[in-house]
């Protein structure tokens, strides 16, 4: 902006320097702004600065501000205004496999370079961008007018996700395997464009493939679930998750949603279920003395940066000293005190995983009764014999 001095008067113009211009104000109070067809209530203005509401295409073009004081000090400054098109073909979202259709450029100016920056952050070579939408192209985009200005621009690609590729719980608490069908304010377009959803188990014990669920569109009918597990309706939330309470050791492996779309592309996901689980061996009821080993398992070895806690209950002797961080933890010999229950948890990065408890049942030892037996010797009485 140009520098506006204490005896101040300002003069704008549109296109050329022509009298009357379309607004001018001064320092004595002036403040007067054109209400031709073309700036009718458009236009107000302050000092250097000009405001400009409702803009239409025939308020595009260049502006013109010529300051100047009762000393002759004159300043002029040019301000060209463009019409930046930010566009995008096509409904939204966008299918994964469609083509994602982006334009960005300058009307009337073919000379002024423009590109995008895509959500990962890479720049585009030029302003347009036609490719086939994958699910990295859903976010916010910026439009980019060289030595202008930045504009931002949504893009939603139909996706789905877990909340992590690696869920934990134990025999304790609830399995819910969950994927959640965005963005969820388009589900009723989105839906008409799944044909099929389906669920594939593969147990960490035998990796025996299992086909828990599948859906199909038109209208959507339902196969399953296996296993004992339970599905609610997804058609609402786009929430499509398989539950059980409590877990079990057999739901430990890989969960496989894949969704199919109209046009034949397929989408896959894969959640990875660890099931924790406390065993006591030889058993939880045990008498006083008895050795003991309590296993947190999981059915397979534990990662590296994974942690475990031990927890017994407050009136354990087991408690007064640092436990160990073993999987495997052993009593030489249990006392009634370790009766109640123990814990053990999942830790990483300080952040618990999951847990599992088990309740011990220590009874008191005690010794046999040595009783005597009465042993009753009968002696023949003397018989008289007579002669």
């Amino acid at each position: 902006m140009p520098r506006i001095p204490d005896n101040y008067y300002v003069q704008w113009f549109f296109e050329t320097e022509s009298e009357p211009g379309i607004a001018d104000n001064n320092y004595l109070g002036r403040n007067s702004v054109s209400n031709s067809d073309i700036w009718k209530g458009k236009l107000s203005a302050n000092k250097g600065k000009l405001t400009i509401s409702n803009i239409e295409q025939e308020n595009i073009g260049t502006f013109i501000c010529k300051v100047k004081n009762a000393l002759n000090y004159q300043e002029t400054r040019t301000f060209k205004l463009i019409k930046v098109d930010v566009s995008m073909k096509g409904d939204s979202p966008v299918t994964p496999g469609d083509t994602l259709s982006l334009s960005c450029k300058v009307e009337g100016q073919t000379q002024t370079q423009t590109y995008w920056i895509k959500p990962s952050g890479i720049e585009t070579k030029t302003g347009e961008f036609n490719e086939k939408a994958e699910s990295q192209h859903n976010g916010e985009w910026t439009c980019v007018v060289k030595e202008v200005r930045s504009f931002k621009f949504s893009v939603s690609v139909v996706d789905f996700s877990f909340e992590s590729k690696h869920l934990y719980t134990s025999t304790n608490l609830p399995l819910t395997v969950s994927i959640l069908i965005t963005p969820n304010k388009f589900l009723k377009q989105i839906l008409s464009k799944i044909k099929e959803i389906q669920w594939v188990f593969i147990p960490k014990k035998d990796g025996n493939k299992t086909v828990l669920l599948t859906l199909k569109n038109g209208p959507w009918a339902q196969k399953g679930p296996q296993k004992g597990l339970i599905f609610k309706n997804f058609t609402k939330e786009g929430n499509v998750s398989l539950y059980r309470n409590p877990a079990k050791e057999e739901d430990r492996g890989s969960y496989n949603c894949s969704i199919t779309f109209t046009n034949g592309i397929v989408l896959t996901r894969t959640v990875f279920v660890e099931v924790l689980k406390i065993i006591p061996s030889p058993g939880k009821k045990l008498i006083s003395g008895n050795h003991l080993n309590l296993s947190c398992s999981t059915g397979g070895t534990l990662d590296a940066d994974i942690k475990v806690q031990w927890f017994p209950p407050k009136t354990s002797s087991q408690g007064k000293a640092k436990l160990s961080s073993d999987p495997l933890y052993t009593i030489p010999r249990v006392g009634t005190t370790d009766s109640g229950e123990w814990r053990c948890e999942l830790q990483k990065n300080a952040t618990t995983l999951t847990s599992a408890v088990i309740i011990l049942e220590i009874g008191e030892h005690r010794k046999r009764e040595q009783k005597s037996d009465m042993v009753m010797n009968l002696w023949p009485q003397s018989i008289k014999t007579e002669t």
